[in-house]
């Protein structure tokens, strides 16, 4: 099913503090009047870095929506050994994926029952895996999904906390590549304020596509 995903919050911090975009984009300490802008083109950077990266850098709540929780299809990677009917029912795309990697918790997982009332799933019948990426969570053993309203898009809701380097205040394991290729970013944008230029403008190597490749993720 297609994923349907947004924000809810935005993180707490961003990887680039003001004083260091100044220091990249060389503004005077005495000249203050586009701390305003910068501070935009702080978050702008993240948002396109993120983007390109596929991931969350700092920690902030999400919402993944499923129409209906997921069922065995018979079409799993489970070892072939074990691929009969009790293993095959049980592992086959039980595993709700979440979208933009790390996943740093899962806060409930909510549904539309059978009569149309919303019930939250008991945190001790599910297991979430925060190693993987993207996460899964699954049934604990000798458990399934309950049946959620067939006939009501979006009737299933999980909350969880995305972030792979951390918090970005207690915790900041932001790699300085995906910093500096924000910093590349602000530079141009700072110089060039339109979309357009007159300029014969060439890319440079290990611009920003290059520092950020090792982080990209090309999962859901």
């Amino acid at each position: 099913m297609p994923l349907s995903y947004k924000e809810t919050t935005q993180p707490a911090a961003e990887p680039i503090t003001l004083d260091q975009a100044r220091t990249q984009l060389v503004i005077a300490s005495s000249f203050t009047d586009d701390d305003d802008l910068i501070s935009s083109l702080i978050v702008a950077a993240r948002q396109f870095v993120e983007q390109k990266m596929n991931r969350a850098i700092y920690t902030r709540t999400m919402k993944l929506f499923l129409d209906f929780f997921p069922y065995p299809t018979y079409g799993t990677t489970v070892n072939p050994n074990d691929r009969h009917c009790l293993f095959g029912t049980f592992w086959h795309e039980l595993a709700i994926r979440l979208p933009k990697p790390g996943c740093a918790s899962v806060t409930s997982i909510t549904y539309v029952d059978l009569t149309g009332t919303t019930q939250t799933l008991d945190p001790s019948t599910y297991y979430v895996d925060v190693n993987s990426e993207p996460a899964r969570i699954v049934p604990q053993p000798g458990l399934y999904w309950p049946y959620s309203q067939s006939y009501l898009p979006n009737s299933v809701c999980v909350t969880y906390v995305a972030g792979t380097y951390g918090d970005g205040v207690e915790v900041d394991n932001c790699p300085q590549t995906i910093k500096q290729a924000m910093l590349l970013l602000m530079g141009h944008w700072y110089a060039n304020r339109e979309a357009v230029t007159e300029q014969n403008m060439q890319i440079l190597p290990l611009a920003v596509d290059s520092l950020l490749e090792r982080w990209k993720y090309y999962g859901p």
